[in-house]
């Protein structure tokens, strides 16, 4: 799922460019989550506890008690994969804005074909890191993981482990597994426990109380989960 941030004090301007953005997506039939915020300690609060990742953030620059650019150098500080779209009537601000390493300026009035265009040449980039792919902030440290390189996740309690196919190493998240589900969702994901998520494309035996995942991992199937596994699951292989 693509997630995208709008920053803007100006209720008028923020609701205009969610609009806009929101009438792209379900045009291109692209599977994203807009997060309307009003001011960019807001945002900045979102990204620093780390409970949810955004591929693009568009970003008012004069605003309240925090203006754009700095909220702008305190998420490069979170987040070097991000996506930066200032937003702005001046364009005073063009150079500082090699300083986060923003993709684009848009500004106001904010015009259609323009947020389009930002829009479009953006996708296209993250496309080319894997369309089925996702942000997360482990250990610290903002990474893209492919869907197709993790074999499964595992939670307890407020803490989800994402264990990845080819190395066995396990990347931490301080998040529920059912937060990890709701903004990371792909296609490719088997809710079989309130514990697991299995990745479909490693699944290599089922049974009614358990996966076989490649190299051998065996994880439970869940009585509350095992109808809506098996569904999912057999919905997955008659598609493939």
């Amino acid at each position: 799922m693509l997630m995208i941030a709008v920053c803007d004090d100006d209720p008028s301007d923020k609701s205009k460019i969610c609009n806009m953005i929101e009438s792209y997506l379900q045009n291109k039939q692209i599977n994203g989550k807009i997060v309307a915020y009003d001011n960019a300690e807001k945002l900045n609060f979102a990204i620093e506890s780390k409970k949810i990742n955004f591929d693009i953030i568009f970003l008012d620059i004069i605003m309240g008690d925090m203006d754009g650019m700095t909220c702008a150098r305190m998420i490069r500080r979170q987040d070097k994969l991000v996506n930066i779209v200032f937003l702005t009537s001046f364009t005073d601000y063009v150079y500082e804005g090699y300083e986060v390493n923003a993709v684009a300026y848009l500004l106001k009035p904010l015009h259609g074909q323009k947020v389009i265009a930002v829009l479009e040449n953006i996708i296209a980039q993250i496309d080319e890191l894997g369309k089925e792919s996702i942000a997360i902030s482990s250990g610290g440290v903002i990474r893209r993981i492919l869907i197709k390189d993790i074999l499964y996740l595992e939670s307890q309690k407020n803490i989800v482990e994402i264990i990845l196919a080819q190395t066995g190493e396990r990347l931490t998240m301080y998040t529920t597994l059912d937060e990890f589900e709701q903004l990371y969702q792909s296609k490719m994901w088997i809710r079989h426990h309130k514990s697991f998520i299995a990745n479909y494309m490693y699944i290599e035996q089922y049974t009614s109380d358990k996966f076989v995942l490649r190299g051998g991992n065996v994880i439970p199937i869940s009585r509350t989960y095992k109808n809506k596994a098996k569904e999912c699951f057999f919905t997955l292989l008659h598609n493939q």
